[in-house]
């Protein structure tokens, strides 16, 4: 099938859609086959607990990665894709984190703590975002107008994620059903998961910009997540696991009573220690035989990222608004349920040597996902911009 024209500058392989809704036509690509056959084991070893003072020396560590940074090999991705449905409509990553600043986002923070860091070091650090269809023009003119928190212009770097179509449980593509002709792009189409950000940074040509410029490692994190930041102290103890022969340095913390999806655990079969997202364990699986829990802030090394990844392609049921014909379409109040097609970024640990590294919760995990965590954290996200410079 044809892509809409207005998102014909937006990656789309239409082989690969075809074969995808091929195979949910079929049953194939169910969401119950999402599901491991048996539980994951338990982690064999633990991660690396940076919390503690009395073990790592956190100097060396701290001054290991300060070098790397005057070096010029780091970079930071900021992940500032999907589907923008959270936040009422809005790209969650120019959202108002401080009451009465209008321009101090989440991506304005992630930025100056960039800023600042690199000023401090008398350095440059690249910064890259990645958008999707759904929060790119939105998030370009915020840029703008912050000025992408003073970064210089050679550091600045942005791509997009792919698109794919979303279908019904029988693989009719939703652009197809009556009506849709007059629907939003962000109704019929969707970004596949942050998974695609691996292809599209190599396919975009900016993996290649960075390497050329030197850069050997970039963290990479939700744009949602201020606590994520450049700390030279864990760069340090990625560094550390890089030569101890890791490629990919994962930040975990200490599961909590709220914390819902998946694990870290040892995959049947392969021997791996990997990121395990809560759809794919069995039902039945008691989350308390794995206390850690993905943050989703990855360290990577970049050649690492320099290859192809078979990572799997899920087919994600979701509920959307449907305020066109219904004729022969099953809705529940007003809801139609859809398939969309997404690929995870944390399934790389199950090709790519990892570490794990435990951090401090409180210091780099704070994802907001709802306007509700959001007014309760408004307290730290406030601290946090004063770190960064901004208040």
């Amino acid at each position: 099938m044809e892509i809409r024209p207005s998102l014909a500058p937006y990656a789309f392989d239409a082989t690969q859609f075809e074969e995808l809704r091929r195979q949910v036509d079929t049953g194939s690509l169910d969401p119950a086959a999402n599901r491991l056959g048996q539980p994951p084991k338990p982690l064999a070893t633990p991660p690396i607990d940076l919390r503690d003072r009395a073990v790592l020396d956190r100097d060396a560590l701290a001054r290991r990665g300060e070098h790397a940074l005057r070096a010029g090999k780091v970079a930071v991705l900021i992940l500032n894709g999907g589907m923008a449905t959270r936040f009422g409509g809005g790209a969650k990553g120019i959202v108002p984190v401080v009451s009465g600043h209008e321009e101090l986002s989440f991506i304005a923070i992630k930025l100056a703590e960039l800023r600042q860091r690199a000023r401090a070091l008398d350095c440059e650090i690249p910064a890259i975002l990645m958008h999707s269809f759904a929060t790119q023009a939105t998030s370009d003119a915020h840029l703008k107008r912050i000025d992408w928190s003073g970064l210089p212009q050679s550091c600045r770097f942005s791509f997009s994620q792919s698109v794919m179509p979303r279908v019904l449980p029988d693989g009719t593509p939703l652009v197809e059903l009556p009506g849709a002709r007059d629907l939003p792009d962000t109704t019929l189409f969707s970004a596949p998961g942050h998974g695609d950000t691996l292809g599209r940074l190599r396919d975009s040509g900016v993996l290649r910009r960075l390497v050329a410029r030197g850069v050997e490692h970039i963290l990479v994190s939700n744009v949602d997540n201020v606590g994520a930041s450049l700390d030279p102290f864990v760069l340090g103890a990625h560094l550390e696991a890089v030569a101890g022969g890791a490629e990919m340095s994962v930040e975990v913390v200490r599961r909590a009573p709220d914390d819902a999806g998946g694990c870290i655990a040892t995959l049947p079969g392969s021997g791996m220690a990997a990121i395990i997202e809560g759809f794919r364990l069995p039902k039945g699986t008691d989350l308390s035989d794995y206390p850690h829990f993905n943050t989703n802030t990855l360290w990577f090394s970049l050649a690492a990222l320099d290859q192809d990844m078979p990572l799997t392609w899920f087919a994600v049921r979701k509920k959307i608004e449907w305020p066109a014909p219904a004729e022969r379409l099953e809705l529940v109040d007003g809801q139609l349920e859809v398939v969309q097609f997404e690929r995870l970024i944390g399934q790389a640990t199950e090709f790519v040597p990892s570490a794990y590294l435990e951090v401090e919760r409180d210091r780099r995990f704070l994802p907001i996902k709802t306007r509700e965590d959001l007014a309760a954290a408004e307290a730290s996200m406030e601290a946090f911009a004063r770190q960064a410079g901004l208040l």
